[in-house]
């Protein structure tokens, strides 16, 4: 049975001795065995219905409840080779958590191990019952009481019936040397020692896949797809079957998961008392909204194409764009196309589900979208959105102390397609003097008018610097004073600034789909509002209000649906303004099918 040159002495009493491939039990008494407790020798596998052709591992575990030392161990595996096949062992010693052989002898069929042709080489000729068996001496005491032995990687015969078939241990055959699975303890005394069977049940029915669980409000959502007529399916949490329901259902809520706990679910089709091999998914039950899954970004040449998958039964889902909420959808959707894109920049999109109001997780993909053209701001060679005195410095340092240069064509002051000293020289007479202000694009963003080999290293993305469009983005917002103003966003883009919702919760402010900015100085100090509760506006708006610059925007006001205002439409009152101090609004529409023209009013009390 096993292939060794020395032997292998199980104790003071009771030994193994290795003749050839033969393991001989000699005991001079077999009185010295441990009744009061016992051992026992079992097969673990993570599933046990099988498909022909599938893979699977076995582990063989002692279980020492007792915490007996222990010390010899003698066992053998073995199976139908009609059915399973040994493709590779790892051995004690080199399997986590075993111990360390002071000796080991073992002996497998072809592919994993070597065969035989003497002792029990009926096991190892590659027909009828083949086995794994080994023997060891543990190096010192060993009192674990589970201890992993060897694991087996085994594979189902493509031709395997759909059958069960065992993984066993073979009766004792004294022809050979084989006296049974055998435990010793640290005196040499036999340990009384049970050898567990599992059983594979072998499949060929198709599996329901995909099957996915997500958790809200402490409910797992189980949803599948059935890609055959089963007769019923089961559902196991944990390894313990919690329901068989009907075929053709496609879904189950579970309410009985442990809070806190991650539970794995397994789900399988039978067809005439045929188990499909299992599909299994975990879930971590929290209480928190699960996110969408499967979210991808694609280019899709008209924008940016999102898809993803929803498991639970959402009441609407969002979308946010750079960390700002970008669109609301409604509930069972699962693709949005933005089809006004950032170009230039890796832009981060997430997608999130609401259940009653609650927000849920996100799940989050990247993509970068190449940019046409660059755009910048003439004068603005840091690219940070301010002309300053850093500005023409940066310009310096790089003609003359091989600096950085962030954009190339912001410092070329008048766009004659090359950088030289007067082009830092111009951009400070008219920052601090009467000089001549840069040439286009300036004071706006946009792209270079005159196509040179200059270039720009960090140019802001389209949507940032507008485009050159009055108005499109916070760079560049329209300048107005108290009283009505005019406007469209008809030809506005979406901007990627924050705005909290959570500030004017209950009147539905949306995408912000869009928007255009306005710049208001207050003439004098008081309460202000900002209105466009109007017949004039005709599609569903959005409205904010901050204080501070482009860089440092700190949201003073919101408002979506405005009470008693038509068309859906926005205001925000009471909004304590100071003299001669500078506020920013925006205006935006619901949703990409909200924009066109209105008036904006504003007033001081």
């Amino acid at each position: 049975m096993i292939s060794s040159d020395s032997a292998i002495l199980l104790g003071r009493t009771c030994g193994f001795r290795v003749l050839g491939l033969t393991m001989l039990l000699l005991c001079p008494s077999l009185t010295a065995i441990v009744m009061a407790q016992e051992v026992n020798l079992v097969l673990e596998t993570s599933t046990t219905v099988i498909a022909p052709g599938a893979t699977f591992e076995v582990t063989v575990v002692l279980e020492n409840p007792g915490e007996l030392s222990l010390q010899g161990i003698q066992h053998v595996v073995s199976w139908d080779s009609s059915y399973l096949q040994l493709l590779s062992v790892t051995l004690p010693g080199e399997l986590a958590g075993s111990p360390t052989p002071l000796v080991l002898a073992w002996n497998a069929p072809a592919p994993a191990g070597p065969g035989g042709t003497t002792g029990c080489s009926q096991w190892w000729d590659g027909n009828g019952t083949e086995a794994f068996s080994f023997g060891l001496v543990i190096d010192g005491d060993w009192t674990e009481s589970l201890t992993p032995l060897a694991s087996l990687e085994m594979r189902v015969l493509s031709s395997a019936p759909n059958d069960a078939t065992l993984l066993s241990s073979p009766p004792p055959d004294f022809t050979c040397g084989w006296l049974g699975s055998i435990v010793t303890d640290a005196q040499g005394d036999i340990i009384a020692t049970t050898a567990e069977v599992q059983t594979i049940q072998v499949s060929d029915l198709a599996n329901p896949t995909p099957f996915e669980c997500a958790e809200a409000a402490g409910i797992v959502y189980l949803d599948w797809l059935e890609p055959i007529a089963y007769d019923f399916v089961r559902i196991e949490r944990d390894g313990v079957a919690i329901a068989e329901i009907a075929a053709g259902v496609g879904q189950y809520q579970d309410p009985g998961a442990q809070f806190g706990s991650t539970s794995v679910y397994q789900i399988s089709g039978f067809s005439a008392s045929v188990p499909s091999p299992p599909s299994s998914c975990s879930v971590t039950v929290d209480g928190i909204i699960d996110a969408p899954d499967a979210l991808t970004c694609l280019d899709n040449g008209s924008g940016v194409l999102l898809s993803w998958q929803n498991h639970l039964p959402y009441s609407s889902l969002t979308v946010n764009r750079q960390g700002s909420l970008y669109q609301t959808l409604p509930a069972d959707t699962s693709t949005f196309v933005d089809s006004s894109p950032i170009e230039g920049i890796p832009v981060i999109y997430e997608v999130m589900g609401a259940i009653g109001g609650e927000l849920g997780e996100a799940s989050e993909c990247m993509i970068e979208i190449a940019g046409s053209a660059a755009y910048f701001i003439r004068g603005d060679v840091t690219t940070d959105g301010q002309l300053d005195l850093a500005d023409p410095v940066t310009t310096l340092q790089h003609l003359f102390l091989d600096g950085d240069m962030p954009c190339a064509s912001a410092a070329d002051h008048d766009d004659s397609g090359s950088l030289d000293l007067a082009d830092a020289v111009s951009l400070l007479s008219y920052l601090f003097s009467t000089g001549t202000p840069p040439a286009p694009p300036h004071p706006l963003p946009g792209t270079d008018p005159t196509p040179d080999s200059l270039g720009c290293l960090e140019p802001c993305p389209e949507a940032d610097c507008s485009g050159g469009v009055e108005g499109d983005e916070c760079l560049g917002a329209i300048s107005i004073g108290l009283g009505s103003t005019d406007f469209d966003t008809t030809n506005m883009t979406s901007s990627i600034d924050a705005y909290d919702d959570l500030e004017c919760p209950g009147n539905f402010l949306g995408a912000m789909f869009q928007d255009i900015w306005f710049e208001f100085t207050a003439p004098g100090s008081g309460s202000a509002t900002f209105s466009l509760c109007s017949t004039e506006v005709l599609f569903d708006t959005d409205l904010v209000v901050y204080e501070g610059d482009c860089a440092s925007l700190l949201q003073i006001g919101c408002s979506g649906d405005a009470a008693g205002c038509p068309f859906l439409t926005s205001e925000v009152q009471n909004i304590p303004v100071t003299s001669g101090t500078s506020y920013l609004v925006r205006v935006g529409g619901w949703n990409q099918d909200a924009s066109g023209a209105g008036v904006l009013s504003i007033t001081i009390d």
